[in-house]
């Protein structure tokens, strides 16, 4: 009997644990799912380009929660989307398609995953 009272304690703790963690992700303000995300990742990666009227696009996600760290801002609740780009290269030719992730905050985009130390989703 006491290992079942010790076994109950746990999963009761654990389901505590659990819930109160599940809690804190809800609580916390993401914001609006970002709209119109396709056009501004787009807008977003152009800086980064040589010839952006050249670069190709595919959408491998909608938006989504994640936390991320980023210029000393720790836990910072975003949404994230994930592309994936083909770019022109100096030499004319086109490389192949190099994944990405965008980081939206209040519905803008504010840096790639790279840009961050770390991103966790929810």
């Amino acid at each position: 009997m006491s290992w079942t009272f010790q076994t109950g304690r746990h999963l009761l703790t654990g389901l505590v644990a659990a819930a109160a963690l599940g809690a804190s992700a809800l609580a916390a303000d993401f914001g609006p799912r970002p709209a119109n995300y396709q056009a501004a990742v787009e807008d977003y990666m152009e800086d980064r380009m040589a010839d952006p009227r050249a670069a190709r696009y595919q959408f491998t996600s909608r938006p989504y929660r994640v936390y991320a760290d980023i210029k000393g801002h720790r836990g910072l609740a975003c949404w994230a989307v994930d592309v994936r780009v083909k770019a022109r290269m100096r030499n004319g030719g086109y490389g192949g398609y190099i994944p990405y992730t965008v980081l939206f905050l209040d519905g803008e985009p504010i840096a790639l995953e790279g840009d961050a130390r770390s991103v966790d989703p929810v």
